[in-house]
């Protein structure tokens, strides 16, 4: 029997955040992705409203989790792994202002290579260990439906993980705020995407893509 994965990335957050990286940082959703709720909710398959919910533990996520209205016998899992890309002394920064300061240091991003480290913050092989560490503990669930929802990066490598892609092929997905991405997954490893639903036109502003 197969087991069906929904990833959610969060609504849209308040726009002063836009075109920033933006990782760690607690913020609050926008009254834009409020009104997103509404479609998610019309484009949600129900059985994922009712099985397993992983959530990433940033503010934007919990507020995402109690705008969806669950009832109050659903509780979440929250998981560290789901947090985004620790960036360190480039949080709050935009693209263009990190790539004056330091062009080859965003090059180096921007080619993915594991030893790279954000200054300050996390490297992309931690980044990267996290999501083999939470896919494996989906992998090995029990449960049939599972709900996650967290940030873009992080999808974007969990998908490629999933995949069995390159990590580096992050950039191949455009993970807008509120989006949705079905996978099935069967008793022998394979995972197939289903469906790839999107809410909002919003360019994906933590990544050099």
């Amino acid at each position: 029997m197969k087991k069906s994965v929904c990833l959610l990335r969060h609504p849209s957050i308040l726009s002063e955040y836009g075109g920033k990286y933006l990782g760690r940082k607690e913020v609050s959703l926008s009254q834009e992705g409020l009104g997103e709720i509404k479609n998610i909710e019309k484009n949600i398959q129900d059985k994922f409203l009712k099985g397993k919910i992983y959530l990433s533990p940033s503010k934007q996520c919990r507020e995402t989790f109690d705008a969806l209205g669950f009832s109050k016998e659903v509780q979440p899992e929250f998981r560290e792994e789901l947090r985004e890309l620790h960036f360190g002394e480039w949080e709050g920064r935009s693209f263009s202002a990190v790539a004056e300061a330091n062009l080859e240091c965003l090059k180096k991003f921007a080619n993915f290579s594991p030893s790279f480290q954000f200054p300050q913050g996390e490297s992309l092989f931690e980044f990267q260990t996290r999501a083999e560490v939470f896919k494996k503990h989906i992998l090995s669930s029990s449960d049939n439906s599972i709900l996650i929802v967290s940030h873009g990066g992080i999808l974007s490598i969990l998908l490629c993980s999933f995949l069995s892609l390159p990590y580096s092929f992050y950039t191949k997905f455009k993970i807008s705020p509120s989006t949705l991405i079905y996978l099935d997954i069967f008793k022998n490893g394979q995972v197939v995407l289903t469906d790839l639903i999107r809410m909002s036109s919003s360019r994906r502003c933590e990544w050099p893509g």
